[in-house]
């Protein structure tokens, strides 16, 4: 076990975070933040409805770069809703987890609102 990395012993590696990467700020462990400017400078919205959730409502999207089919998940901000994607975040890349892609502080309905950006 000494010295052995995580694939060494059979275990999930976590996926490798860029500084300054997509999402939260990009420091493994470390505080995570929203991006500030509208989610749709970097996706199209799709009306499509994929699910609706205790929490929120997901929505169908693609990056507009490459065109990659996403989720978008719809949280109101509030301490609750920052903790769920904290969690989330902490678990990204896990075995049967969604990945977290991007996540956005955006207004929608004149209300704060967390926006992710699943796989």
């Amino acid at each position: 076990m000494d010295g052995e990395t995580a694939e060494e012993q059979g275990g999930p590696v976590p996926p490798p975070v860029a500084p300054g990467g997509p999402g939260l700020g990009g420091a493994p462990g470390g505080r995570r933040e929203p991006k500030k400017y509208a989610v749709t400078d970097d996706y199209q919205l799709s009306k499509q409805v994929l699910g609706l959730g205790v929490n929120g409502k997901v929505l169908e999207c693609f990056h507009r770069r490459t065109g990659q089919k996403c989720a978008l998940k719809l949280l109101y901000d509030s301490p609750k809703a920052r903790q769920e994607v904290d969690h989330h975040w902490q678990a990204s890349g896990g075995p049967h987890i969604v990945c977290i892609l991007d996540v956005y502080e955006n207004m929608h309905h004149g209300k704060r609102c967390l926006l992710i950006i699943m796989e």
